[in-house]
């Protein structure tokens, strides 16, 4: 297929960061026969008309864009987290690195969320993004994956260390990926709490960690919580990246 046929697939990120996350992204949609263009708050210019869309990972989402979920108090010990720490490195380096908040990749993403949903375009949330997705149709956040875990060490790895099990025989994520229990990696600490408007959750992970939301009238919106273009020797996981790239020839069509 010549490159000027192949879907065009909006990869979105932050303006500073995150080149390890779009160079694997853009792998994949190329690996799945599709062509990315990488689209950040200031390379943004209200382009919507791309044939799929993904939307990344990176920071959290400014609480203005969301609606925080309640949850129990939950007191984790220093032994919990230096075991954390020692057994996942990216706990503890993710607590030296808190960011700030990104609100202008915020609002551009919310655009291309608005206009994939209105417009029936396939679009592909991960990680940050899924929270997003969800959290854009009125879903609710929790802040915090700690008090899910209570007492349970939290996973923090580029690398399949978690497993995922389906919730529903007939979900898309079950026709894509196949596998199940799913193993994936985890570079998260906010997670999806009740699924927004048309939203199903799909798929969690063994501590009941919602995993997967997706839309319950069409298959074109799919949101995972793990990041699966680190996993790409994977084919569950470049199983994504085909889907998304196969649905977005189809809307070219």
């Amino acid at each position: 297929m010549s490159s000027h046929k192949k879907p065009k697939i909006c990869v979105t990120g932050p303006d500073t960061s995150g080149t390890t996350a779009w160079l694997f992204t853009a792998l994949n949609v190329y690996l799945a026969g599709g062509r990315p263009y990488r689209i950040t708050p200031k390379r943004f210019n209200g382009r919507v008309d791309y044939d799929g869309i993904i939307i990344g990972g990176g920071s959290d989402i400014h609480p203005d864009n969301f609606r925080r979920q309640e949850q129990p108090e939950v007191k984790r010990s220093f032994a919990l987290k230096l075991k954390e720490w020692v057994c996942y490195p990216m706990e503890f380096v993710s607590q030296l690195s808190k960011g700030a908040y990104d609100k202008p990749r915020d609002d551009m993403e919310i655009q291309l969320i608005d206009h994939a949903v209105q417009e029936d375009v396939p679009l592909l949330a991960i990680c940050r993004g899924y929270q997003l997705l969800n959290a854009r149709l009125d879903g609710s956040m929790y802040t915090s994956t700690g008090p899910l875990l209570k007492h349970e060490m939290r996973i923090r790895s580029p690398f399949p260390r978690k497993r995922v099990i389906y919730t529903k025989d007939d979900s898309l994520i079950a026709q894509i990926a196949g596998d199940d229990p799913l193993k994936v990696n985890s570079i998260h600490s906010q997670a999806v709490a009740e699924p927004g408007k048309n939203l199903q959750v799909t798929a969690k992970e063994e501590a009941g960690i919602n995993q997967v939301i997706e839309s319950k009238t069409n298959k074109q919106l799919l949101g995972v919580q793990w990041h699966p273009e680190y996993l790409f020797y994977m084919k569950a996981h470049r199983n994504i990246f085909n889907w998304l790239v196969s649905r977005a020839r189809s809307k070219k069509a």
